[in-house]
C-alpha cells in the first residue's frame, strides 16, 4: 500500500474545518478615552462581523488584440464594516459606541470670542483624525485547541487599524420580547492578518497508521523465515480495512 494514499495522510491533510462561530473581537479604543490604548471586553457581545477582504485594482490595456487587466497601481486595503452587537439590559456596549462617535464632532472650540465650547450634532466641530480613531482585532479560533498561546487556539488574527464608528442602526421596539440587537459600522483604513504558523501535528490516529506501517514491514521480514503465522494475518486484517476507509473517503 502507498502511503501517500491512505486514510490516514486524508485526516492528516483535512481536519473538522474552520467554524465561522469560533471568533473574538477586542477593541482598542482611542487613547482619549483615557484606557491607554487597552482592549475592552465588549466584544464578548458580538453576534457578527467580517473579516474583510482586498482588492487589486485594475485597468484595461492592450498592444494589440485582446486586452488584459493590469494593475493601476491602487489597492483597495480600507473601508467599512458592519458588527452587530446583542444588548445587556444597561446598554453598556451602544453607551460606548455612542461616546466614541461623538468624538468625531465634538471637539472643544479654542478660538477666541468663539460661543460655543463644544461640538455638537447640531453644531459639529471635528476632531483631529489621531484623536478618533481607534483599532479591532478579530480572533478566529480553532476547534482542537491547538497553536498559539491562547487557550482557545488562535489560528487567524485580523487587526482593523485607525478605525472608528461613523453610524449606528435605530433600533426597534416589539412586545414578542425578542433581545434586542444593535448594528455599527466602523470606517477602517487598512486591515493586516496574522496566521499561526504552528505545525500542524499527527493525531493518535495518524500515529497509529505509522506503528501500524513499521509492523507489516517487520511482519515481512519474519515471513522470510516463515514465522508471521498469527501476527500477519491479523496486521493484514487491519490493513485490510484501513484501505476500505480510505475508498470510502474517495483516497483509493
Amino acid at each position: 500500500m502507498a502511503r501517500n494514499n491512505t486514510i490516514d495522510e486524508i485526516k492528516y491533510n483535512f481536519d473538522q474545518g474552520a467554524r465561522g462561530n469560533r471568533f473574538d473581537v477586542f477593541f482598542y479604543l482611542p487613547v482619549s478615552f483615557g484606557e491607554g490604548g487597552d482592549a475592552r471586553g465588549m466584544g464578548i457581545r458580538v453576534e457578527s462581523c467580517e473579516l474583510p477582504g482586498r482588492s487589486i485594482s485594475t485597468t484595461s490595456f492592450k498592444e494589440f488584440g485582446a486586452e488584459r487587466s493590469m494593475p493601476d497601481g491602487t489597492i483597495d486595503d480600507g473601508g467599512t464594516t458592519d458588527m452587530t452587537f446583542i444588548c445587556d439590559q444597561a446598554f453598556a456596549d451602544r453607551f460606548i459606541i455612542e461616546a466614541w462617535h461623538s468624538l468625531v464632532y465634538s471637539a472643544d472650540a479654542n478660538a477666541d470670542g468663539f460661543a460655543q465650547k463644544q461640538g455638537n450634532q447640531i453644531q459639529p466641530i471635528f476632531s483631529y483624525y489621531k484623536d478618533y480613531i481607534g483599532k479591532i482585532q478579530i480572533n478566529q479560533n480553532r476547534t482542537d485547541h491547538r497553536g498559539g498561546d491562547d487557550s482557545k487556539g488562535v489560528a487567524l488574527t485580523y487587526e482593523l487599524h485607525d478605525c472608528y464608528p461613523t453610524d449606528f442602526s435605530s433600533q426597534d421596539l416589539s412586545v414578542d420580547g425578542s433581545l434586542m440587537k444593535f448594528t455599527v459600522t466602523f470606517a477602517y483604513r487598512y486591515w493586516t492578518c496574522e496566521y499561526n504558523k504552528n505545525v500542524h501535528q499527527r493525531s493518535f490516529l495518524n500515529k497509529g497508521r505509522l506503528i501500524l506501517d513499521s509492523l507489516l514491514d517487520g511482519s515481512n521480514i519474519l515471513s522470510r523465515f516463515g514465522k508471521e503465522g498469527k501476527v500477519r494475518r491479523t496486521l493484514t486484517n487491519l490493513d485490510t480495512r484501513s484501505s476500505q476507509l480510505n475508498n470510502i473517503f474517495g483516497g483509493g
